[in-house]
């Protein structure tokens, strides 16, 4: 049964720039017996969640709140410093897509890697499926990525993480594709994926949003749970998804 368990959840970030190692420094430490533990920071600070099949949750708070650190320590990024996690389910987590790609490889090496990464299979007949669905040349999936323009790069990327149905599905932010010409067409496969989930988390600045296609809201402060909302559950037909936009 697909379902998040999170317990009394921690994650501490070391603060590496935090440090003066300067000879003045190391002498005070010495003559106050300083001690070298290493300082951190808390990013994300006693959390518990538990859901399962059915659940549409929204993280909100303003910056630094722990909305991307929480979404990352789900998608299993961070090793939470303390607490349980129980994960059952594939996780598609869109989170920047960018992320594990290399801009010297070619386009298809590219695909293949970020394929391996997410622990799927790139066979010829799904590297074929993914490039269709970027409507681009054939012959570009020889180039580097570094030869493409932002919204060529953008379709490539899309087409690669939304290849496969997610048991659980990650949000950070309504994701947006630059090229307009595209734009639909990701937006009716996102929207396909957020129905068809298990679970989806989005965290988002949008209210509004997170009010029509969430269950629940979860407002995080300093990366503790503030407040938690429930709301009734949206209908299917009732995903409008997209954020409006200056």
């Amino acid at each position: 049964m697909v379902s998040i368990h999170l317990r009394d959840v921690c994650l501490d970030y070391p603060l590496y720039g935090a440090y003066d190692f300067s000879l003045k420094r190391r002498l005070l430490g010495r003559l106050f017996r300083q001690t070298g533990e290493m300082r951190t920071i808390r990013a994300v600070d006693n959390i518990s969640i538990e859901a399962t099949a059915g659940a549409r949750i929204g993280l909100a708070g303003p910056n630094g709140s722990g909305k991307s650190t929480l979404l990352r320590l789900i998608a299993g990024v961070f090793p939470q410093t303390r607490g349980e996690v129980r994960i059952a389910g594939d996780i598609v987590p869109l989170l920047g897509l960018s992320a594990g790609a290399n801009l010297d490889f070619v386009a298809a090496d590219n695909i293949s890697l970020l394929l391996r990464i997410s622990g799927r299979k790139a066979t010829p007949a799904i590297l074929d499926e993914i490039w269709a669905f970027t409507e681009l040349e054939e012959r570009m999936q020889r180039l580097p990525l570094r030869m493409f323009s932002s919204g060529m790069l953008m379709r490539v990327l899309f087409a690669t993480a939304t290849a496969f149905p997610a048991d659980i599905l990650l949000l950070d932010e309504w994701l947006s594709v630059v090229d307009e010409n595209f734009s639909a067409k990701a937006e009716t496969r996102l929207q396909k994926m957020v129905e068809t989930a298990a679970i989806v988390i989005i965290a988002s600045h949008d209210h509004a949003l997170l009010r029509r296609t969430c269950t629940s809201i979860i407002n995080l402060d300093h990366g503790r749970i503030a407040s938690t909302v429930s709301l009734d559950a949206p209908a299917p037909h009732h995903f409008e998804l997209r954020e409006k936009r200056a």
